[in-house]
């Protein structure tokens, strides 16, 4: 298993996991996505494109992502269209698919499940922030 932590925010880890399965690559990404976790991610991109297999992306507990978040979910999808594997994106909360739309990532990374898995921004004081 490789990782690429950040610090730790409120008391809650942040970075990524790189899952290593027979048929595809599972990066778990969770917490606040951003410099810290970026500076961090390079041999885990490379692992993932080393492998060659589809990618998973289960950003299901991610609770805020930056540019330098977004940049590393650009170079795994890039990575994916050079490699020829496909890749896709699991359970991102509402603020992620937001960020990606506005800024076109969502047509080079893929929502794998519909709408109805996101919440909203009115979803609450513990829905994740978009900052």
């Amino acid at each position: 298993m490789i990782e690429a932590l950040g610090r730790e925010h409120d008391g809650e880890s942040s970075g990524m996991t790189l899952h290593e399965e027979p048929e595809r690559s599972v990066v778990e990404v969770f917490g606040e996505v951003d410099l810290a976790v970026r500076q961090n991610a390079g041999p885990l991109c490379q692992a993932v494109a080393d492998r060659g297999l589809p990618v998973v992306i289960e950003a299901g507990r991610v609770s805020f992502v930056d540019s330098a978040g977004m940049s590393i979910l650009v170079r795994l999808a890039r990575d994916a269209e050079a490699g020829g594997y496909a890749v896709e994106l699991h359970h991102a909360p509402w603020m992620l698919r937001e960020l990606m739309t506005i800024t076109g990532v969502d047509r080079l990374l893929p929502f794998a499940d519909g709408p109805e898995a996101d919440a909203g921004p009115d979803a609450g004081p513990d829905a994740p922030a978009l900052r």
